[in-house]
């Protein structure tokens, strides 16, 4: 007996470690808005005008993207594919599928020109988290899109010209016997630096 209350202070001895949340709230906040209310309507496509072995093109359309702030921020916008396991390719974002689960068709956002605060910039994306910069002509899933030439600008209003491109895949993929619903969705949620 003696033996266990001799070593037991050695048997509930512990290390331990610090756990620590760090941050900012930041009183400045930005909102984005797209033009249209962001909705792109391709209309009815009849089945026989897809390309039987290639994906088809069947509409553009311009989109404005506006980010207004209170104050100038160093920020991004993260594009989440509301559809990912629907794409057909990276760096598009999916339209859903036919009733028998096959790929619809992808589309993507070409930035086709950006004013910060009234002045010409380069469109900019990171795929890290917003470690390593490089330029870009498009708002791509899973990237951070932002301004700037190797890291954010702080900015204040933000004018992107982006050109909406919707193909439907390939007509030899899909089973077109009935009417398909084009169900593509994106988020472009705002994170800032």
């Amino acid at each position: 007996m003696a033996f266990i209350v001799l070593t037991s202070p050695l048997a509930f001895a512990a290390s331990s470690t610090d756990l620590s949340v760090t941050g900012t709230i930041t009183p400045n906040a930005c909102t984005p808005t797209l033009s249209d209310g962001g909705i792109v309507n391709i209309g009815k496509i009849s089945a026989k005008d897809l390309d039987l072995t290639s994906n088809t093109l069947v509409n553009t359309q311009p989109m404005q993207l506006n980010v207004n702030c209170n104050a100038a921020n160093m920020f991004a916008l993260n594009a989440i594919d509301n559809k990912a396991a629907t794409s057909l390719a990276d760096n598009w974002f999916g339209l859903g599928e036919t009733n028998a689960l096959e790929k619809l068709g992808i589309f993507r956002a070409v930035i086709k020109s950006a004013l910060a605060d009234g002045e010409t910039v380069q469109a900019i994306y990171s795929l890290d988290g917003g470690t390593r910069w490089e330029r870009t002509n498009q708002i791509g899933p899973g990237e951070l899109t932002s301004v700037g030439v190797n890291r954010p600008l702080p900015v204040k209003d933000l004018t992107m010209e982006l050109e909406i491109q919707t193909y439907i895949a390939r007509a030899d993929s899909l089973t077109l016997t009935d009417e398909i619903t084009v169900d593509g969705s994106a988020t472009f949620e705002m994170k800032y630096f």
